[in-house]
Parts: C-alpha cells; sequence; structure tokens
C-alpha cells in the first residue's frame, strides 16, 4: 500500500512542477510584453504643396481682332501651369478665325476644347479642360473706336491690373501685334499675354467681358458699348475676379439684364402650320410667342439671339434675327446704313431714314421700323437691304428683330415681316 501512495505523490509532484514551469514560463511572457517599449515608425511626409492647392502666378492671353463696326475680344486667364499647355494651340485658333455677316465662325474645335454654355454679354464661351485647371474662353465684342490705338491700349492696360501689373508706357502697353491670316488693313490685330499675380486671393479668375461698364448696342453681335470702357484702370473693386460677367456694370444695368433674362426666357414659335415640336409645357414656360410666316425656316442661333430664321429663295435667303441690347436709336440707324453702303452716310440721309420709319406698337409698345436700302439699285439681286424694327424695353434696352439679305428679297418679304412684327407678344 505504501508502494502505491509513493507512486502516486510522485506523479503529484511531477505535475506540479510541470505546471508551474509552464505558468512561469507564460508569467515572464506576459511580464516582458507589458514592459515592452513600443516601436518607432517613420513618416516621410511631403514639403511641397500640391499643385491644385499651390499658390500660383496668373496668365493671361487674349486676341483683340478689329471688324468695320466693332472689336472682337478672345480672353483667356488662369494659372501659368494650365495657360502654358494651351497658349500656343489657342494663338493659333484665333489666328485663323473668319468672320461671316460680322460674327466670328466657330468651326470644328481642338481636342478637350467644348461649346460652353450662354453667357450674358458673351458671343460665345468655350470650355478647354486641362489637368490643372478648366480655362473659360470668352468672345465678345464692343463698338469699335474711330482711335483703335486708345481702344486696345485701355483695355490691355485694365488686363494687366487685373494680373497684378501695372500700367506701361509701351505702344499697346506691351501687347503685339497678332499675325491674323484674315485680317485686313484697316487695323491691326492685337495679341496680349501677360503674367502676373492678382492683389486678391483664390484661384485666378475665369474670363470676364472686356469691359468695365458701358450698354450693350445691338447689331452684328450680341452686344457692344456705348463707350468700350469706362475708364483706363482698372476694374472697380470687387470686379476683377468675380465669377459675374455684369460685376463692373452699374447696378441699374445688372438689375435690368437680370430682369430682361427672367422675363424673356424662352420663345414661344406658333407656325403658321401649327409646329409639332412645340409641346404644351414648352408653350407655358415661354414669354416671347410669334407667328412664323408660312415658309420661313430654322435659321443660326448664337448666345444671344431670341430666334433666328432663313427667309425667301434657298439660293437668296435673307436672315431674320431677334436680340434684346442696348444704344441709342440714331447710332443704330447710322451704322445699319454704313454696313450696306460703301460710301459714308450723310447726317441728312440719317436724319430722313429716322423721319420716315413706319410706327406702330409690338406688344403694347411703341416700335419703329426702318427698311434700308443701298445707293445703287442696278444690282439690286446682289446689293444687300436692311429692315429692322427697334421695340424700346427698359433701362435703355430695346428689341431688336431685324432682317438682312438681297434686296429683292427683303421687298418680297415686306408683309411677311411685318404679320411677324405684329404677332410678337412678350
Amino acid at each position: 500500500m505504501s508502494t502505491y501512495f509513493d507512486s502516486l505523490n510522485l506523479f503529484l509532484q511531477k505535475t506540479l512542477v510541470r505546471f508551474c514551469c509552464i505558468g512561469g514560463v507564460a508569467t515572464c511572457v506576459l511580464l516582458a510584453g507589458c514592459s515592452e517599449e513600443a516601436p518607432i515608425v517613420t513618416y516621410q511626409i511631403p514639403t511641397t504643396v500640391p499643385a491644385a492647392l499651390a499658390a500660383e502666378d496668373t496668365r493671361m492671353v487674349a486676341a483683340i481682332l478689329p471688324q468695320e463696326k466693332q472689336a472682337w475680344f478672345f480672353k483667356i486667364m488662369g494659372r501659368v501651369s494650365a495657360v502654358d499647355r494651351i497658349a500656343d494651340e489657342f494663338r493659333e485658333f484665333v489666328e485663323q478665325i473668319e468672320f461671316k455677316d460680322g460674327e466670328p465662325v466657330i468651326g470644328e474645335l481642338p481636342e478637350n476644347w467644348k461649346r460652353g454654355g450662354a453667357r450674358a454679354m458673351r458671343f460665345a464661351s468655350i470650355d478647354i479642360n486641362t489637368p490643372e485647371q478648366q480655362l473659360d474662353l470668352s468672345i465678345s465684342q464692343l463698338a469699335r473706336m474711330d482711335d483703335w490705338d486708345a481702344l486696345v491700349t485701355s483695355n490691355v492696360t485694365r488686363w494687366r491690373g487685373q494680373v497684378g501689373l501695372e500700367a506701361t508706357d509701351e505702344k499697346w502697353s506691351g501687347a503685339e501685334e497678332l499675325d491674323w491670316q484674315n485680317g485686313d488693313s484697316s487695323a491691326a490685330a492685337v495679341w496680349v499675354d501677360v503674367t502676373g499675380r492678382p492683389s486678391t486671393s483664390g484661384p485666378p479668375a475665369m474670363g470676364s467681358p472686356p469691359f468695365a461698364g458701358g450698354a450693350p448696342i445691338a447689331g452684328g453681335g450680341p452686344f457692344s458699348g456705348d463707350a468700350p470702357f469706362a475708364g483706363s484702370g482698372a476694374m472697380p473693386s470687387g470686379a476683377s475676379g468675380s465669377p459675374d460677367p455684369h460685376a463692373g456694370l452699374p447696378r441699374s444695368a445688372r438689375e435690368a439684364i437680370a430682369a430682361r433674362a427672367k422675363e424673356v426666357g424662352g420663345t414661344e414659335n406658333t407656325d403658321a402650320k401649327q409646329s409639332d415640336s412645340t409641346t404644351d409645357e414648352e408653350a407655358s414656360k415661354s414669354k416671347l410667342k410669334y407667328d412664323r410666316p408660312e415658309g420661313w425656316r430654322d435659321g443660326r442661333m448664337s448666345m444671344m439671339r431670341l430666334a433666328a430664321f432663313n427667309v425667301g429663295p434657298e439660293d437668296s435667303a435673307a436672315e431674320v434675327t431677334i436680340i434684346n441690347a442696348g444704344g441709342d436709336l440714331r447710332g443704330n440707324v447710322a451704322r445699319w446704313m454704313g454696313q450696306i453702303r460703301e460710301s459714308a452716310v450723310p447726317d441728312e440721309e440719317v436724319d430722313a431714314a429716322l423721319e420716315n420709319a413706319e410706327k406702330f406698337e409690338v406688344s403694347g409698345r411703341p416700335a419703329q421700323r426702318f427698311v434700308l436700302l443701298p445707293e445703287e439699285r442696278s444690282d439690286a439681286g446682289e446689293a444687300t437691304a436692311i429692315d429692322a424694327t427697334i421695340i424700346p424695353l427698359e433701362e435703355g434696352f430695346s428689341m431688336f428683330v431685324k432682317m438682312t439679305g438681297p434686296v429683292e428679297t427683303i421687298n418680297s418679304q415686306s408683309e411677311q415681316m411685318k404679320a411677324f412684327l405684329q404677332s410678337i407678344e412678350f
């Protein structure tokens, strides 16, 4: 019996020793884990700011192209790194621009360029995508001054101020002549390329109108000012870099533009043959309504046109357009007469045109219609005439309904034009 108990006691002692050894090792491991210091981890932090966030100079590239009655502005402004990518391509683009009926022809665009949405006070906007920034190419116009150099210098000086540069005594404030393939000898096309750091913070501003004041004027394009600029210095405080394209205009003018945009939010075409394309929903949203004469075809729309038609024979069609713009009555009539005549128009003939205007009401407003013919009638089939009606609105703005084309077509469409005018409601 004692032998059995001696064996059992020896077994229990050995088992206890094993458990104590295992527990001791585990305890040592746990104690070691608690007392060991955490490892040091090293990180590498970049010292350069990402390009999208980095402060960067602003570069502006622009072209000023002369036409008989207007100056046209093509302008891009943005981060240097973005503008550097497209500057050469943009210059080639404007060097090849052609004009038709007083407006630039915007044909096929380069890769990564696309037409932008309608922007007030612009003929067109083009969005240009680059890795650094989406750039905005603005295309607009102003009434041309007699002194071309003064117009160029004043606008370039103001643009220099927008990128933080001082004025300079150089010709055209440092701009250079542009090799424009389709230019004429009336005035030199101008290329502007300036880089600086604007005084205001934030990213470089998108393209803004080429003027700081003045109401738009009708004829040949979407707008042009009674004066091409409001001052020779920088734009008013807050205008530069503002996303509002009317930021430099007087408050009354901005409010008038906004009111007209709200009032004339669309068009309703009640065809003589009842167009199926106009739905009840579209009609309910429309503000400008009219009856389209039979035979009038859809014309080429632009950013500022409320409606456009081609009328008359296909091979000698005239164009009818409706736009809202500004400008004085006499100035517009004199300019239209100059467009259809090769020689200067005497004041007496402008006075006679104003006196002989046909007066009637359009949508309850007093309208004046001017049928302007060229001096020589021997080649009437080739000569150009204008049938234009001015309907006054508010704040110095007017609605211009204008038909331009061959004399014979203008005369043959006279009754249709009168009926169209009398059908207009807004």
